[in-house]
């Protein structure tokens, strides 16, 4: 009787499996700290490689703005997928590892669900396929009629307000429901 007993004390196959993702996901929220980490410290770099070249760079006074326009932006567009990344790593952490944590960071910080990771993943996806295209309709070396990078730049404004407005809709639903 005491073995059965002693039996029926050990968790259950799928509770030690449940236990055990919490190690793994350990591991995955260092590689994305890690990729975060190198991309925010590529967009640093980059930032400073298109002031310096500005600054110390021969003058080319028609190229010269557009082209430090697209660098700045192109080092903004790393750092702030390098931000989300560490972002999408907390909220892992928070979720998989150390439900705790929640409560010692900011609310912007808060992750609930794994949806709210999605989500941040969508916007920051969203985000960089727009700075591509604003990057390509700002080079100056584009070849495309007029015509057609309007219309490319109307699609892209327009994917992007739809978003923005999907997302507001959505924030307000959430702000709504915690009141």
């Amino acid at each position: 009787m005491n073995q059965k007993s002693s039996n029926d004390d050990r968790p259950k196959l799928s509770t030690r499996m449940v236990g055990a993702t919490r190690y793994l996901m350990t591991v995955a929220v260092l590689a994305v700290f890690g990729g975060a980490t190198v991309l925010l410290i590529e967009g640093i770099v980059e930032m400073a490689r298109a002031v310096s070249h500005e600054l110390f760079g021969p003058v080319l006074p028609e190229q010269s703005a557009v082209s430090l326009r697209v660098a700045v932006i192109e080092a903004v567009d790393v750092i702030l997928v390098a931000t989300v990344l560490f972002v999408i790593a907390f909220g892992l952490y928070q979720l998989f590892v150390d439900h705790s944590l929640r409560q010692s960071l900011p609310p912007w910080l808060q992750i609930d669900a794994i949806g709210s990771l999605e989500v941040r993943m969508a916007g920051m996806v969203i985000t960089v396929l727009g700075i591509i295209a604003l990057t390509q309709a700002l080079e100056p070396s584009r070849e495309a009629s007029g015509r057609s990078i309007g219309f490319e730049i109307a699609a892209v404004i327009a994917a992007l307000s739809l978003f923005l407005l999907q997302e507001g809709r959505s924030r307000h639903s959430e702000s709504e429901r915690d009141d």
